[in-house]
Protein backbone atom coordinates (compact mmCIF):
# COMPACT_ATOMS: atom_id res chain seq x y z
CA UNK A 1 0.00 0.00 0.00
CA UNK A 2 1.12 3.59 -0.55
CA UNK A 3 0.17 7.23 -0.73
CA UNK A 4 -0.24 9.11 -4.01
CA UNK A 5 0.72 12.77 -4.28
CA UNK A 6 0.24 15.05 -7.28
CA UNK A 7 1.97 18.44 -7.29
CA UNK A 8 1.04 21.10 -9.87
CA UNK A 9 0.45 18.39 -12.47
CA UNK A 10 -0.13 19.67 -16.00
CA UNK A 11 -0.76 18.14 -19.40
CA UNK A 12 -0.90 19.99 -22.71
CA UNK A 13 -1.72 18.60 -26.12
CA UNK A 14 0.17 21.06 -28.27
CA UNK A 15 -1.14 24.45 -27.18
CA UNK A 16 -4.30 22.98 -25.68
CA UNK A 17 -4.19 22.45 -21.89
CA UNK A 18 -6.03 19.30 -20.76
CA UNK A 19 -4.94 19.27 -17.12
CA UNK A 20 -4.16 22.67 -15.62
CA UNK A 21 -2.14 22.25 -12.46
CA UNK A 22 -3.66 19.59 -10.19
CA UNK A 23 -2.62 19.27 -6.54
CA UNK A 24 -3.95 16.20 -4.72
CA UNK A 25 -2.90 13.87 -1.91
CA UNK A 26 -4.39 10.37 -1.58
CA UNK A 27 -3.89 8.76 1.81
CA UNK A 28 -2.76 5.17 2.27
CA UNK A 29 -5.78 2.90 1.77
CA UNK A 30 -8.08 5.73 0.63
CA UNK A 31 -10.47 5.48 -2.32
CA UNK A 32 -10.59 8.77 -4.22
CA UNK A 33 -13.10 9.20 -7.05
CA UNK A 34 -12.39 11.66 -9.86
CA UNK A 35 -15.73 12.76 -11.28
CA UNK A 36 -16.73 15.24 -13.94
CA UNK A 37 -18.20 15.56 -17.43
CA UNK A 38 -16.57 14.18 -20.56
CA UNK A 39 -13.49 16.18 -21.50
CA UNK A 40 -12.81 17.52 -18.00
CA UNK A 41 -9.37 15.85 -17.80
CA UNK A 42 -10.10 13.08 -15.29
CA UNK A 43 -9.07 10.16 -17.51
CA UNK A 44 -6.00 12.04 -18.72
CA UNK A 45 -5.03 12.60 -15.09
CA UNK A 46 -5.44 8.91 -14.29
CA UNK A 47 -3.41 7.87 -17.33
CA UNK A 48 -0.59 10.20 -16.27
CA UNK A 49 -0.52 8.52 -12.86
CA UNK A 50 -0.43 5.14 -14.64
CA UNK A 51 2.39 6.25 -16.93
CA UNK A 52 0.27 5.87 -20.08
CA UNK A 53 0.40 9.62 -20.78
CA UNK A 54 3.47 11.83 -20.61
CA UNK A 55 3.54 14.72 -18.15
CA UNK A 56 4.04 18.29 -19.37
CA UNK A 57 5.12 19.43 -15.91
CA UNK A 58 4.62 18.61 -12.24
CA UNK A 59 5.31 15.76 -9.84
CA UNK A 60 3.70 12.34 -9.32
CA UNK A 61 4.73 10.50 -6.16
CA UNK A 62 3.63 6.93 -5.36
CA UNK A 63 4.77 5.70 -1.97
CA UNK A 64 7.00 8.77 -1.62
CA UNK A 65 8.85 8.03 -4.88
CA UNK A 66 8.75 10.42 -7.87
CA UNK A 67 7.58 8.25 -10.78
CA UNK A 68 7.15 10.88 -13.51
CA UNK A 69 9.98 9.33 -15.56
CA UNK A 70 9.28 5.72 -14.52
CA UNK A 71 7.78 3.21 -16.95
CA UNK A 72 4.25 1.94 -16.14
CA UNK A 73 5.63 -1.46 -15.04
CA UNK A 74 7.94 0.29 -12.56
CA UNK A 75 5.19 2.21 -10.75
CA UNK A 76 3.73 -0.67 -8.70
CA UNK A 77 0.17 0.05 -9.80
CA UNK A 78 -2.57 -2.05 -11.41
CA UNK A 79 -5.18 -0.58 -13.73
CA UNK A 80 -8.72 -1.77 -14.48
CA UNK A 81 -10.08 -0.52 -17.81
CA UNK A 82 -13.65 0.02 -18.97
CA UNK A 83 -13.26 -2.47 -21.86
CA UNK A 84 -11.85 -5.20 -19.56
CA UNK A 85 -8.68 -5.59 -21.73
CA UNK A 86 -8.71 -9.39 -21.40
CA UNK A 87 -6.78 -11.68 -23.75
CA UNK A 88 -9.56 -13.50 -25.68
CA UNK A 89 -7.42 -16.56 -26.55
CA UNK A 90 -6.53 -17.22 -22.89
CA UNK A 91 -8.64 -18.79 -20.17
CA UNK A 92 -9.56 -16.81 -17.08
CA UNK A 93 -6.68 -18.52 -15.27
CA UNK A 94 -4.33 -17.60 -18.09
CA UNK A 95 -5.41 -13.95 -17.93
CA UNK A 96 -4.85 -13.87 -14.17
CA UNK A 97 -1.43 -15.52 -14.41
CA UNK A 98 -0.05 -13.65 -17.41
CA UNK A 99 1.37 -10.58 -15.69
CA UNK A 100 2.88 -12.64 -12.87
CA UNK A 101 4.59 -15.01 -15.31
CA UNK A 102 6.11 -12.06 -17.17
CA UNK A 103 7.56 -10.81 -13.90
CA UNK A 104 9.15 -14.16 -13.17
CA UNK A 105 6.96 -14.98 -10.17
CA UNK A 106 7.40 -18.52 -8.83
CA UNK A 107 4.73 -21.09 -9.73
CA UNK A 108 3.58 -21.71 -6.17
CA UNK A 109 3.22 -17.97 -5.56
CA UNK A 110 1.23 -17.58 -8.78
CA UNK A 111 -1.10 -20.38 -7.71
CA UNK A 112 -1.56 -18.82 -4.27
CA UNK A 113 -2.43 -15.40 -5.65
CA UNK A 114 -4.78 -16.71 -8.33
CA UNK A 115 -6.60 -18.88 -5.79
CA UNK A 116 -6.92 -15.93 -3.39
CA UNK A 117 -8.27 -13.60 -6.10
CA UNK A 118 -10.69 -16.25 -7.37
CA UNK A 119 -11.99 -16.74 -3.82
CA UNK A 120 -12.41 -13.01 -3.17
CA UNK A 121 -14.25 -12.43 -6.46
CA UNK A 122 -16.10 -15.77 -6.56
CA UNK A 123 -14.78 -16.67 -10.01
CA UNK A 124 -13.30 -20.07 -9.10
CA UNK A 125 -15.74 -22.05 -11.33
CA UNK A 126 -14.82 -19.82 -14.30
CA UNK A 127 -11.03 -20.31 -14.28
CA UNK A 128 -11.03 -22.65 -17.28
CA UNK A 129 -13.44 -20.60 -19.41
CA UNK A 130 -12.53 -18.12 -22.14
CA UNK A 131 -13.67 -14.47 -21.86
CA UNK A 132 -16.25 -14.96 -24.63
CA UNK A 133 -18.02 -17.47 -22.39
CA UNK A 134 -18.51 -14.89 -19.63
CA UNK A 135 -21.09 -12.15 -19.03
CA UNK A 136 -20.06 -8.53 -18.80
CA UNK A 137 -20.09 -8.59 -15.00
CA UNK A 138 -18.00 -11.77 -14.92
CA UNK A 139 -15.46 -10.25 -17.32
CA UNK A 140 -15.18 -7.21 -15.09
CA UNK A 141 -14.54 -9.46 -12.10
CA UNK A 142 -11.73 -11.16 -14.03
CA UNK A 143 -10.28 -7.76 -14.94
CA UNK A 144 -10.28 -6.83 -11.25
CA UNK A 145 -8.78 -10.22 -10.39
CA UNK A 146 -5.90 -9.54 -12.76
CA UNK A 147 -5.24 -6.34 -10.82
CA UNK A 148 -5.55 -8.04 -7.43
CA UNK A 149 -3.05 -10.82 -8.14
CA UNK A 150 -0.33 -8.25 -8.70
CA UNK A 151 -0.74 -7.05 -5.08
CA UNK A 152 0.09 -3.48 -6.17
CA UNK A 153 0.64 -0.38 -4.10
CA UNK A 154 -2.37 1.26 -5.78
CA UNK A 155 -5.38 0.43 -7.96
CA UNK A 156 -6.41 2.72 -10.82
CA UNK A 157 -9.96 2.33 -12.19
CA UNK A 158 -10.86 3.98 -15.52
CA UNK A 159 -14.69 3.99 -15.75
CA UNK A 160 -14.81 0.22 -15.16
CA UNK A 161 -18.62 -0.01 -15.05
CA UNK A 162 -19.57 2.09 -18.06
CA UNK A 163 -20.11 -0.93 -20.34
CA UNK A 164 -22.50 -2.69 -17.95
CA UNK A 165 -26.28 -2.40 -17.78
CA UNK A 166 -27.92 -0.50 -14.91
CA UNK A 167 -28.58 -3.54 -12.68
CA UNK A 168 -25.05 -4.89 -13.09
CA UNK A 169 -23.55 -1.46 -12.39
CA UNK A 170 -25.27 -1.40 -9.00
CA UNK A 171 -24.03 -4.92 -8.17
CA UNK A 172 -20.46 -4.24 -9.29
CA UNK A 173 -20.41 -0.92 -7.46
CA UNK A 174 -21.10 -2.77 -4.22
CA UNK A 175 -18.48 -5.40 -5.04
CA UNK A 176 -15.79 -2.83 -5.82
CA UNK A 177 -16.43 -0.94 -2.57
CA UNK A 178 -16.45 -4.15 -0.54
CA UNK A 179 -13.26 -5.31 -2.26
CA UNK A 180 -11.44 -2.04 -1.66
CA UNK A 181 -12.39 -2.03 2.01
CA UNK A 182 -11.22 -5.61 2.40
CA UNK A 183 -7.88 -5.11 0.64
CA UNK A 184 -7.33 -1.54 1.93
CA UNK A 185 -5.43 -0.69 -1.25
CA UNK A 186 -4.99 2.98 -2.19
CA UNK A 187 -7.29 3.60 -5.16
CA UNK A 188 -7.99 6.27 -7.78
CA UNK A 189 -11.30 5.76 -9.56
CA UNK A 190 -12.57 7.73 -12.58
CA UNK A 191 -16.23 8.06 -13.54
CA UNK A 192 -18.60 10.54 -15.16
CA UNK A 193 -21.52 9.06 -13.17
CA UNK A 194 -22.08 11.21 -10.09
CA UNK A 195 -24.23 8.56 -8.36
CA UNK A 196 -21.41 6.04 -8.76
CA UNK A 197 -18.98 8.63 -7.41
CA UNK A 198 -21.12 9.47 -4.38
CA UNK A 199 -21.61 5.85 -3.33
CA UNK A 200 -18.01 4.69 -3.80
CA UNK A 201 -15.78 7.52 -2.64
CA UNK A 202 -14.05 8.19 0.64
CA UNK A 203 -13.47 11.61 -0.96
CA UNK A 204 -14.65 13.11 -4.23
CA UNK A 205 -12.54 15.21 -6.59
CA UNK A 206 -14.93 17.13 -8.84
CA UNK A 207 -13.19 18.24 -12.04
CA UNK A 208 -14.19 20.68 -14.77
CA UNK A 209 -12.16 22.04 -17.66
CA UNK A 210 -8.90 20.50 -16.45
CA UNK A 211 -9.20 22.00 -12.97
CA UNK A 212 -10.34 20.73 -9.58
CA UNK A 213 -13.56 22.47 -8.55
CA UNK A 214 -13.88 20.84 -5.10
CA UNK A 215 -12.41 18.06 -2.96
CA UNK A 216 -14.36 16.61 -0.03
CA UNK A 217 -16.38 13.70 1.28
CA UNK A 218 -19.55 12.94 -0.69
CA UNK A 219 -21.65 14.46 2.11
CA UNK A 220 -19.52 17.65 2.22
CA UNK A 221 -19.69 18.11 -1.54
CA UNK A 222 -23.45 17.50 -1.64
CA UNK A 223 -24.35 19.67 1.34
CA UNK A 224 -21.97 22.57 0.56
CA UNK A 225 -21.13 22.70 -3.16
CA UNK A 226 -18.20 25.10 -3.45
CA UNK A 227 -19.04 26.37 -6.94
CA UNK A 228 -21.98 26.83 -9.27
CA UNK A 229 -20.60 24.00 -11.42
CA UNK A 230 -20.50 21.53 -8.52
CA UNK A 231 -24.00 22.60 -7.43
CA UNK A 232 -25.34 21.79 -10.89
CA UNK A 233 -23.35 18.58 -11.35
CA UNK A 234 -23.62 16.77 -8.02
CA UNK A 235 -27.13 15.67 -7.14
CA UNK A 236 -29.90 14.01 -9.13
CA UNK A 237 -31.92 15.94 -10.04
CA UNK A 238 -29.36 18.79 -9.96
CA UNK A 239 -29.67 21.85 -7.77
CA UNK A 240 -31.98 24.63 -8.98
CA UNK A 241 -30.08 27.90 -9.52
CA UNK A 242 -32.27 31.01 -9.38
CA UNK A 243 -31.40 34.71 -9.67
CA UNK A 244 -31.54 36.46 -6.30
CA UNK A 245 -33.38 39.50 -7.67
CA UNK A 246 -36.15 37.23 -8.97
CA UNK A 247 -36.58 35.64 -5.51
CA UNK A 248 -36.72 39.07 -3.90
CA UNK A 249 -39.39 40.24 -6.35
CA UNK A 250 -41.51 37.15 -5.78
CA UNK A 251 -41.32 37.23 -1.98
CA UNK A 252 -41.96 40.81 -0.88
CA UNK A 253 -41.83 41.18 2.88
CA UNK A 254 -39.74 38.02 3.30
CA UNK A 255 -36.17 39.09 3.93
CA UNK A 256 -33.59 36.93 2.15
CA UNK A 257 -30.47 37.16 4.26
CA UNK A 258 -27.50 36.28 2.06
CA UNK A 259 -23.81 37.32 2.15
CA UNK A 260 -22.57 40.36 0.27
CA UNK A 261 -21.82 39.53 -3.36
CA UNK A 262 -24.63 36.98 -3.73
CA UNK A 263 -26.65 37.26 -6.93
CA UNK A 264 -27.50 33.59 -7.52
CA UNK A 265 -29.23 31.20 -5.13
CA UNK A 266 -29.22 27.40 -5.21
CA UNK A 267 -32.13 25.30 -3.90
CA UNK A 268 -32.05 21.50 -3.90
CA UNK A 269 -35.10 19.76 -5.46
CA UNK A 270 -35.65 18.09 -2.07
CA UNK A 271 -35.85 21.52 -0.40
CA UNK A 272 -38.60 22.95 -2.63
CA UNK A 273 -41.90 21.74 -1.16
CA UNK A 274 -45.63 22.01 -1.83
CA UNK A 275 -46.78 22.70 1.75
CA UNK A 276 -45.84 25.67 3.91
CA UNK A 277 -42.88 24.86 6.20
CA UNK A 278 -42.82 25.69 9.91
CA UNK A 279 -39.57 27.66 9.51
CA UNK A 280 -39.15 31.00 7.64
CA UNK A 281 -39.75 30.39 3.94
CA UNK A 282 -40.06 31.88 0.47
CA UNK A 283 -43.16 31.51 -1.68
CA UNK A 284 -42.79 31.03 -5.43
CA UNK A 285 -45.64 30.90 -7.92
CA UNK A 286 -45.06 28.46 -10.75
CA UNK A 287 -46.61 26.67 -13.71
CA UNK A 288 -46.41 22.88 -14.06
CA UNK A 289 -44.45 21.83 -17.14
CA UNK A 290 -44.17 18.07 -16.61
CA UNK A 291 -44.72 15.41 -13.94
CA UNK A 292 -42.12 12.66 -14.30
CA UNK A 293 -42.83 9.45 -12.31
CA UNK A 294 -39.65 7.83 -10.94
CA UNK A 295 -40.66 4.71 -9.00
CA UNK A 296 -42.04 5.66 -5.59
CA UNK A 297 -41.48 9.38 -6.19
CA UNK A 298 -41.90 11.93 -8.95
CA UNK A 299 -39.92 14.82 -10.36
CA UNK A 300 -42.13 17.85 -10.81
CA UNK A 301 -40.78 20.15 -13.53
CA UNK A 302 -42.02 23.73 -13.16
CA UNK A 303 -41.53 27.15 -14.74
CA UNK A 304 -41.34 30.01 -12.28
CA UNK A 305 -44.09 32.57 -12.90
CA UNK A 306 -43.10 35.66 -14.84
CA UNK A 307 -39.87 34.14 -16.14
CA UNK A 308 -38.41 31.41 -18.33
CA UNK A 309 -36.64 29.94 -15.29
CA UNK A 310 -37.18 26.20 -14.95
CA UNK A 311 -36.88 24.25 -11.70
CA UNK A 312 -37.41 20.70 -10.42
CA UNK A 313 -39.00 19.42 -7.21
CA UNK A 314 -38.69 15.89 -5.85
CA UNK A 315 -42.12 14.87 -4.51
CA UNK A 316 -43.46 11.67 -2.94
CA UNK A 317 -45.76 9.39 -4.93
CA UNK A 318 -47.55 10.58 -8.08
CA UNK A 319 -49.44 13.79 -7.30
CA UNK A 320 -52.21 14.64 -9.76
CA UNK A 321 -51.00 17.87 -11.36
CA UNK A 322 -52.14 18.73 -14.85
CA UNK A 323 -49.71 20.36 -17.23
CA UNK A 324 -50.01 24.18 -17.24
CA UNK A 325 -51.58 24.13 -13.74
CA UNK A 326 -50.67 27.10 -11.54
CA UNK A 327 -49.22 26.12 -8.17
CA UNK A 328 -47.31 27.63 -5.26
CA UNK A 329 -44.04 26.10 -4.04
CA UNK A 330 -42.10 26.92 -0.89
CA UNK A 331 -38.46 26.90 0.17
CA UNK A 332 -37.03 27.41 3.65
CA UNK A 333 -34.67 30.35 3.74
CA UNK A 334 -32.24 28.23 5.74
CA UNK A 335 -31.88 25.83 2.80
CA UNK A 336 -30.57 28.42 0.34
CA UNK A 337 -27.06 28.13 -1.15
CA UNK A 338 -25.59 31.56 -1.98
CA UNK A 339 -23.32 32.08 -5.02
CA UNK A 340 -21.77 34.83 -7.06
CA UNK A 341 -22.52 34.35 -10.75
CA UNK A 342 -19.34 36.01 -12.04
CA UNK A 343 -16.85 34.15 -9.82
CA UNK A 344 -18.96 30.99 -9.78
CA UNK A 345 -18.15 30.44 -6.09
CA UNK A 346 -20.06 30.33 -2.80
CA UNK A 347 -20.28 33.59 -0.94
CA UNK A 348 -20.61 32.16 2.58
Amino acid sequence: MATIKLVDLKKNYGNVPAVKGINLSVADGELIVLVGPSGCGKSTLLRMVAGLESVTSGVIEIGGRDVVKAEPAERDIAMVFQNYALYPHMTVRGNLEYGLKNRGTKREEIDRRVAAAADILEIGPMLDRKPRQLSGGQRQRVAMGRAIVREPAAFLFDEPLSNLDAKLRVQMRVEIRRLQRRLKTTSLYVTHDQLEAMTLADRLVVMNGGLVEQVGTPVEVYERPATVFVAGFIGSPPMNLIALDYLQQQSPGNEIAVPVGTDLVGIRPDDMVLTTPDEPFLTLNAIVELLEPVGGESHLHIRLAGSEQLAILRVAGRPAYAEAAEIAVFARTGDLHPYNRQSGRRTD
